[in-house]
């Protein structure tokens, strides 16, 4: 009898909110983890070569795992020094991105409406479409 190899691979969904503020990346955390009672983490600094492959910058990111639904959080800096980490939302410091995994879903928009009602935050939006480019890229780097 013949062998049949059933090969699985779950599917990864990113849901991504922009956020627009003036402070530094440890505040805005601290502010998010309040509203959302969410524990993020500084972890190791999220690194993004240019194209050139001649210089590349570091983002400050945070990571936050909710054990009960296996959503993972992070908290990414847009912005550093000149650098963009994603180009397309250039007038954008952080990205608060939620990543699920199959079919899960996350209820993305009472997260952004939190994150709306944070004061310090000016503005904050969900990005419809990444370019596919840049959607490779949170998918490498996350």
């Amino acid at each position: 009898m013949g062998t049949t190899k059933i090969t699985y691979k779950p599917s990864v969904n990113y849901n991504v909110i922009a956020i627009a503020s003036v402070l530094k990346d440890y505040r805005i955390s601290f502010f998010i983890n309040q509203e959302l009672h969410l524990n993020f983490e500084r972890v190791e600094d999220l690194v993004s070569e240019a194209k050139s492959k001649v210089i590349a910058s570091s983002f400050a990111k945070y990571y936050y795992l909710d054990e009960k639904s296996d959503f993972e959080y992070f908290l990414v800096q847009n912005k550093r020094q000149g650098a963009l980490y994603l180009k397309s939302l250039k007038n954008f410091d952080y990205l608060f991105v939620v990543k699920t995994m199959d079919e899960d879903t996350v209820d993305i928009s009472s997260l952004f409406d939190k994150i709306k009602d944070v004061q310090e935050i000016q503005l904050a939006i969900q990005p419809l479409e990444l370019k596919p480019s840049e959607r490779r890229l949170i998918e490498k780097d996350l």
